[in-house]
């Protein structure tokens, strides 16, 4: 039997279902498995002195930058100990991870089989020859999911939660319906691994997973799916259950522009089932910026979106990204302004103004931006390919905005004062305009009460 330990940094903060899966998966095949998660609980020299097989999960961009220092903890006090990244990043940085001997082996894809071949071959013979799914090449097969094993897992009070626009914060949980993505947005990290692939958890699972969450308490379900309406039956089939069930549980997914559009007339069935709101990723006003991203969408199409909205009383949260090599300081404005006139601010949080492009190894948008001349180099502390504006002024913009937002951000958590959300919009609007030379806007967004808007109480970043 190996002893496996499986690390969490951070899962935008909800209870990790990157530790809950493949514990399942693990135990099931008779493996001493313990979870922590680092982004809220201690990781003690006791813990880790008796693991064989130290697994870390990197479902996002900044898990796998903090998994970096952990994998050095990791060494330095358990040297003997095999240590695999595993989840959405780990594939596209085997070279680095494996290279730098930050990890004897890395699992992407459909991970918990990979995972599990590695048990077994440390089981067999201490190494990890032969173990099917290690390397660059992601695993996919069809598999019959398990329900996520939260055993060990912190509490859900130690997470985000939800609002429903009144300040009644309730307990939340995280469930993912599907894997993947059918679509291929050139910025986004699951096209390097994925590639269009889509896999579809069975809906008892789901269900059975949901069930375990409002045991513990959860009153709100997240459904942490990259689309929603990937597959719209399974998504129907999942929720006209689940509002069975439970018929006062609220939820909210994320839903592209494109299918809010497609299935507008299918959206009121979701609304009656419990749906509170929806994340969805605009990204930009700029159609030409847009067409790059393979976004599917024009700035017309968030126009209807929200027109729609409006009239069925459906709150959007839109997401951003902001700077980007072919982003100008126009084009930050008109996002700004759409903002304002569209009465979004208090539903986008002031860190979507300071989002930067990242370009991971394995971004479509690395040779566009190579080619463009942009390039500078590879962070391999940031993971990500560094690249320079051509106007020295977005990226100073940027850095300022991203201090800024972080500022405003730790004087919340520290109760010390909170900058409202109008209060931040205002100044990054106002600090762009000086910048780029123009008029100043009218800025009541400062003394405006704010709507009530549901949400998490966590801002929603990469």
């Amino acid at each position: 039997m190996t002893q496996i330990l499986l690390l969490s940094t951070y899962e935008q903060g909800h209870q990790p279902l990157g530790l809950a899966a493949p514990a399942a998966s693990l135990r099931a095949r008779g493996h001493d498995v313990q979870c922590v998660d680092t982004a809220v609980q201690s990781l003690t020299p006791e813990t880790l002195d008796g693991a064989d097989l130290v697994g870390i999960s990197v479902p996002m961009h900044t898990a796998a930058r903090l998994g970096i220092a952990l994998s050095k903890r990791v060494r330095a006090l358990n040297p003997s100990a095999k240590i695999v990244f595993y989840g959405l990043y780990a594939s596209e940085l085997h070279d680095h991870l494996v290279g730098a001997g930050l990890a004897d082996a890395v699992v992407g894809g459909e991970y918990e089989i990979g995972l599990a071949n590695i048990a077994e071959s440390l089981e067999a013979d201490d190494s990890l020859r032969g173990a099917d799914g290690t390397g660059s090449l992601p695993l996919f097969p069809r598999q019959q999911y398990l329900v996520p094993d939260r055993a060990g897992l912190p509490a859900l009070d130690e997470y985000a939660r939800y609002d429903p626009g009144d300040g009644d914060l309730r307990l939340a949980g995280y469930v993912e319906a599907s894997r993947g993505c059918a679509h291929v947005c050139t910025h986004c990290p699951l096209t390097p691994t994925y590639g269009g692939r889509l896999r579809l958890v069975q809906p008892d699972v789901v269900l059975a997973d949901i069930d375990a969450l409002v045991s513990l308490g959860a009153e709100h379900i997240t459904f942490g799916d990259p689309d929603f309406f990937n597959a719209i039956a399974h998504a129907d089939q999942i929720t006209s259950e689940l509002h069975r069930r439970y018929p006062t549980l609220t939820f909210d997914a994320t839903i592209k522009v494109e299918h809010l559009l497609e299935h507008a007339d299918r959206i009121g069935a979701f609304q009656t089932r419990g749906l509170s709101f929806v994340t969805s990723a605009f990204e930009s006003v700029d159609d030409r910026l847009l067409a790059l991203l393979k976004k599917g969408h024009t700035q017309a199409d968030l126009e209807a979106v929200l027109s729609r909205a409006k009239q069925i009383g459906l709150t959007i949260r839109p997401t951003w990204l902001p700077f980007t090599p072919w982003t100008s300081i126009q084009d930050f404005l008109g996002i700004l302004n759409f903002v304002a006139e569209r009465d979004l601010v208090h539903a986008v949080q002031p860190v979507q103004y300071a989002l930067r492009l990242l370009l991971p190894p394995g971004s479509p948008l690395v040779a566009e931006a190579e080619h463009d001349g942009f390039l500078t180099g590879f962070d391999s502390d940031g993971l990500s390919h560094s690249w320079r504006h051509p106007d020295p002024l977005m990226d100073t913009l940027q850095a300022r905005f991203a201090a800024y937002t972080s500022e405003a951000a730790a004087e919340c958590d520290h109760d010390d004062g909170q900058r409202s959300l109008g209060a931040q919009f205002d100044w990054i609007r106002a600090e762009t305009e000086v910048a780029a030379g123009v008029a100043l806007s009218a800025g009541p967004n400062a003394q405006t009460s704010p709507p009530p808007i549901p949400g998490l109480t966590e801002s929603w970043f990469c």
